[in-house]
């Protein structure tokens, strides 16, 4: 059965219809009961009512307890701030105890779309009031419905707001200068948040026209002559001219949003090959071997949807003979004892007799490496996506780290990559914490945050021999 796509973000924000997703050329109307999404008509509304009902019920319920709505007021700064750890740790604190209210009233934790509406939540920039703050507070001091003002959006991105042309004033500066999660230095939030809006724009394009989940992959079929270092590369320099020749883009088009969308998943295979280039740095021997193995640590379903795209790796050492990858983690389908699938490699691959062969196995890697026992060998990495790995994880991680194999472990963030802790093992600067040259290049601003981005594989937290 085919699974309905996420709410993009713009409908998660209240720009585009919740159901439909259309935001251009319809009049949106805000649910008045949780003022967080917009229907495009009366008949969207009725169809996704079901769906929306517990967590719009759950949400409005909220403004009808005192002590509630006395816990979120106490959390707002008194005056507008462009203090960033301020307006952090004032949306985390505001959003876990939304979410946390919710779950009382559901009786049940939110599901992934309803936990989507209080992290994605509009807030202003400066003081993070939202709008079901803002109503509460005229409530509070008698002001008239018709009378109450929503947050305004940024008219050049629409996806930063603030709650008063005041506010703005003081906001401003911040969503302009450069942000540090930008692909350069002079990359501003407000530029950010139009890519973010280019790249829905294309995702909606892709699930209208021939992929329902509104995920585009692509990967090149072509095997390069020889192994070339990636120091230096981009996306661009490396992808660019090649995809458009293949999905046939006029050359009047930039290839901007279609990279990015190729990166999301292409972003495995090229940070794999980051990795291995530097953790090998001086001895190309890794390059030449007969066979490669990598194993992939605490890998799920998107490893599993992506598989195709690991084949670049071989794509890119052809004197590579076999690829083994093995996918190991507690969220991987199946069992504890492995199953070995090979894997189909394109026509030039399968001509020269080269194999791609993964190994599924439902557990940690320590469970793994000690059912495995002596038939257990070393890879030539292990790597961990997007880990967590001192954040979720910290009573399973160690005891992979204590193994001693080279290994690398990315993040989403700045913050996540920061505070990984490696058991005791030297970490090669190299490799994090740093952003990652090839984390995806299609970022989501951050849940419960007015500033920031994350991005798949986004840094490198850090790896070690």
């Amino acid at each position: 059965m085919q699974q309905e796509r996420v709410p993009p973000l713009p409908a998660r924000l209240g720009l585009a219809c919740y159901k439909c997703y259309k935001e251009e050329d319809v009049r949106l109307s805000r649910c008045s009961g949780c003022l967080r999404i917009s229907y495009c008509s009366s008949e969207c509304q009725k169809i996704d009512w079901k769906n929306h009902k517990p967590m719009c019920k759950a949400l409005s319920s909220i403004e009808k307890e005192p002590m509630a709505m006395a816990t979120l007021f106490f959390s707002l700064p008194s005056e507008p701030t462009t203090d960033l750890n301020v307006l952090k740790n004032t949306t985390e604190a505001y959003g876990s105890n939304i979410l946390n209210l919710c779950h009382r009233s559901l009786n049940r934790k939110a599901t992934t779309a309803e936990f989507n509406l209080v992290g994605w939540e509009p807030r202003c920039m400066v003081c993070t009031r939202t709008n079901q703050l803002i109503r509460m507070e005229a409530a509070k001091n008698g002001t008239s419905p018709a009378k109450i003002h929503h947050l305004i959006p940024c008219p050049q991105c629409n996806l930063s707001f603030c709650c008063s042309p005041a506010h703005w004033d003081a906001a401003r500066l911040l969503h302009n200068r450069p942000c540090e999660d930008g692909s350069s230095r002079s990359v501003s939030q407000c530029a950010m948040n139009r890519q973010v809006r280019t790249d829905v724009n294309f995702e909606n394009t892709i699930a209208e026209s021939h992929a329902p989940s509104g995920t585009f992959m692509w990967a090149p079929d072509r095997v390069l002559p020889s192994w070339s270092s990636l120091e230096g590369k981009t996306w661009d320099s490396e992808f660019a001219d090649e995809m458009r020749g293949s999905v046939g883009v006029p050359t009047t088009l930039s290839m901007g949003p279609w990279v990015r969308g190729a990166s999301d998943n292409l972003t495995m295979p090229m940070t794999i090959l980051y990795g291995l280039e530097k953790l090998n740095e001086g001895d190309d021997g890794w390059t030449k071997k007969h066979t490669l193995t990598v194993h992939i640590l605490g890998a799920s379903t998107k490893e599993l949807t992506g598989a195709m795209g690991f084949e670049e790796i071989l794509h890119r050492l052809p004197e590579v003979k076999t690829l083994k990858l093995v996918l190991c983690g507690p969220e991987m389908p199946g069992g504890r004892i492995p199953q070995t699938i090979s894997m189909e490699t394109c026509p030039d691959c399968t001509r020269r007799g080269r194999k791609r062969i993964h190994e599924h196995a439902c557990d940690t890697y320590h469970a793994f490496v000690q059912n495995k026992s002596t038939k257990y060998s070393k890879p030539d990495l292990c790597i961990a996506f997007t880990s967590g790995a001192s954040q979720e994880s910290t009573q399973t991680w160690p005891a992979t780290f204590q193994l001693k194999i080279p290994s690398l472990f990315t993040a989403y963030n700045r913050e996540e990559a920061a505070i990984l802790r490696s058991g005791g093992a030297k970490l090669l600067p190299a490799l994090g914490p740093k952003k990652n040259a090839w984390g995806s290049g299609k970022v989501i601003p951050e849940p419960n945050s007015v500033y920031g981005f994350y991005a798949v594989n986004g840094w490198l937290a850090g790896g070690f021999k």
